[in-house]
């Protein structure tokens, strides 16, 4: 018997190869997974707007987005956080205050991706989301899933999020985008609601990830870890598997269906 009845996938360094994309290997291994009765979670700092060929490729049972913030499941809303539209123009002109208005910020909305590009931008090099709006900022008027910025030093990002009631911070490794988001947004937060839900335990989740937003997802659940992980998630997770160019989504699942 299957001992899984959700298997939760981080997309960037973990499901995602290094080109991006999700190998035929591990769609295979998702669809054997459906097969033995789990459902399939994608659960990622994109917006569902931001991953629509992986989508298209794997047609996951449930949505988690925005880094948690936004949980849907056959187009129904299970949980859902956001930053008020006073706390999102707070952040947008802090940001602006460190980087003498130079900082690039985009910001996830209900209304649209809202984007104050730079002038030199090449936006060849971007997956944005159809929706996407270019706007100076100016008077914003929409709460926000999150906002991301350029911020230079993680310390400025964590000091603006003090500032803000409800509102918490988060780097990416190798990155100077810091995500801001309502404290309650965390892929963490979404499973619990997922859990109670669907009436399922956490030991009966298995998620994958690589990076720091996945950390308390993996010790909330059963986790395993990429090869290609930051230590911290390695020792946070149950289980370490092979990197996400080596296929490790599959490759661990596929030692479950070989054990029966």
């Amino acid at each position: 018997m299957f001992p899984y009845k959700l298997i939760v996938s981080d997309l960037d360094g973990t499901l995602l190869n290094s080109g991006k994309k999700i190998s035929e290997r591990n769609i295979a291994a998702f669809k054997k997974a459906r097969e033995c009765g789990a459902l399939i979670a994608f659960s990622t700092a994109r917006s569902a707007g931001a991953m629509r060929e992986y989508i298209a490729a794997v047609q996951p049972d449930i949505l988690i987005s925005n880094g948690g913030a936004l949980v849907e499941k056959d187009g129904e809303t299970l949980f859902s956080r956001q930053l008020s539209a006073e706390s999102v123009r707070h952040i947008i002109k802090r940001c602006f205050e460190l980087s003498e208005g130079k900082c690039e910020i985009t910001i996830e909305t209900d209304y649209g991706y809202f984007w104050n590009y730079k002038p030199d931008c090449d936006f060849s090099r971007y997956e944005t989301p159809e929706n996407v709006q270019y706007s100076d900022l100016s008077d914003f008027k929409y709460s926000a899933y999150k906002v991301t910025a350029e911020v230079e030093r993680e310390e400025d990002a964590r000091k603006i999020a003090a500032e803000l009631p409800d509102c918490g911070t988060l780097s990416f490794r190798g990155e100077i985008w810091r995500r801001f988001a309502h404290t309650e947004a965390t892929k963490r937060n979404a499973l619990e609601h997922i859990c109670g839900c669907l009436d399922i335990e956490p030991k009966e989740i298995l998620a994958f990830g690589d990076d720091y937003n996945d950390l308390e997802m993996l010790e909330y659940c059963t986790g395993a870890a990429m090869g290609n992980a930051l230590d911290e998630i390695k020792a946070a997770a149950r289980f370490v598997t092979d990197t996400n160019d080596n296929d490790g989504v599959a490759a661990f699942l596929e030692n479950l269906f070989d054990r029966g």
